[in-house]
């Protein structure tokens, strides 16, 4: 379906959002993604000129689509697109994905969101979502980043917390000596000491864990949980490849 760039946000440092208009409304889960194709590459990328994001948005927030992104320097194709002037036309197709709640949106048990930099997007979909709703299922999101200035989301994320006592938000820098800001909040990647400090009672069998970022910190963040002895019928993971 064709799709219509209205607006563009710088969202953290180096992160961008990009909000499409599409031809007609678009049905989809908190959670999904979305296959975008540029008209055409203004600068080469060996990819080619097709990607796909996580709709940032949630289904509450009316026809407008969003996706958030890291604009690097490397990729033709992100490059293109934070080019492309508002009223540009894009192909979109989808929705797509299974990392998403179901279309009932109600979860059952507590969720642990765990995120490394722009694995943030499905989540911010999924915690808006349950917020306009007014659902009370339990919320805990880590969310881990190198400095505080890459925090995509961060006020939002921490003002829903502040208005929704089921939602609960921790935010962690690796690198806080790299940034500008003085970072008095968590510091250190995810790692079991964490884990156990902010989910005490970890090894419940109702809490659900959901995994999204990188597939290193990914792949690293299962292998804690499968320590704690937390089974893998309780891990739900997407990997972000090649963003």
């Amino acid at each position: 379906m064709r799709l219509v760039l209205v607006d563009k946000k710088t969202e953290a440092e180096g992160t961008k959002s990009f909000f499409f208009e599409p031809e007609e409304i678009v049905s989809y889960l908190p959670g999904q993604y979305f296959y975008f194709t540029l008209p055409k590459l203004k600068f080469p990328d060996e990819r080619g000129d097709t990607r796909h994001f996580t709709l940032s948005s949630s289904p509450t927030e009316g026809k407008t689509l969003r996706i958030t992104t890291r604009v690097r320097e490397e990729s033709g194709f992100k490059k293109t697109l934070d080019e492309l002037p508002f009223g540009s036309n894009l192909e979109g197709r989808g929705p797509n994905g299974t990392f998403c709640i179901p279309s009932s949106g109600l979860l059952a048990g507590r969720q642990v969101f765990i995120a490394g930099g722009i694995g943030i997007t499905p989540f911010r979909s999924i915690i808006k979502f349950s917020a306009d709703k007014n659902y009370k299922t339990p919320i805990h999101l880590i969310y881990s980043n190198s400095t505080p200035e890459q925090i995509t989301f961060r006020k939002e994320l921490e003002e829903l917390a502040q208005n929704h006592k089921n939602i609960k938000v921790f935010m962690t820098v690796s690198k806080p000596e790299e940034g500008r800001e003085l970072w008095t909040g968590l510091i250190g990647r995810v790692d079991e000491k964490m884990i156990k400090s902010l989910i005490t009672d970890h090894q419940s069998p109702t809490i659900t864990w959901w995994l999204c970022g990188p597939p290193p910190m990914v792949e690293a963040t299962e292998k804690i949980l499968e320590s704690l002895k937390i089974t893998s019928d309780q891990i739900r993971i997407e990997k972000f490849t090649g963003y």
